[in-house]
């Protein structure tokens, strides 16, 4: 009966260490969830300690969509943060809030399916709210992120300003 007993906790113990794993996030996920916090603010000097320097930040959809930049596509952590600086400095204030509807890790990619809403106001004081789905894809390694890659709907949510 002890036998049955010991065997049962030894059981139930490695099923909780299990599902333990499972739900707490991995160090990539923590890592990516943090950082994208950070980006949300479109404050570079949060940005900057997450990327590593060789970093690349892409954004295939946005290509001939922002007025004053081809594409958002900068590679090696003083370009993303050149980039994402002067896209910020374009106005007033500017900044992004994810509404994550499913997120999962694969090989130190965390892909972000979300809501994205964004708010600012332009340098003349025009406020000026939207948003779209958008998938960010963050990869990870080494404890620094490497790759941000969005795919985003510009075309849903245009805003135009004289």
């Amino acid at each position: 009966m002890k036998s049955v007993f010991t065997t049962a906790a030894a059981f139930a113990a490695l099923f909780a260490a299990a599902h333990a794993e499972e739900s707490a996030p991995s160090g990539s996920v923590k890592i990516a969830t943090e950082y994208l916090a950070a980006y949300s603010t479109f404050d570079v000097a949060r940005m900057a300690p997450f990327y590593a320097d060789d970093a690349v930040f892409t954004d295939p959809t946005s290509h001939g969509q922002v007025p004053g930049f081809e594409e958002f596509t900068f590679n090696g952590k003083a370009a993303i943060i050149k980039g994402l600086g002067d896209y910020a400095a374009t106005y007033q204030s500017f900044s992004v809030r994810y509404d994550v509807k499913r997120r999962y890790e694969s090989a130190g990619n965390v892909v972000f399916v979300a809501d994205l809403a964004y708010q600012g106001e332009t340098k003349k004081g025009e406020a000026f709210s939207g948003g779209a789905p958008i998938v960010t894809i963050v990869k990870v390694k080494d404890g620094k992120v490497v790759r941000h890659t969005d795919y985003f709907d510009y075309q849903s949510n245009a805003v135009a300003f004289e």
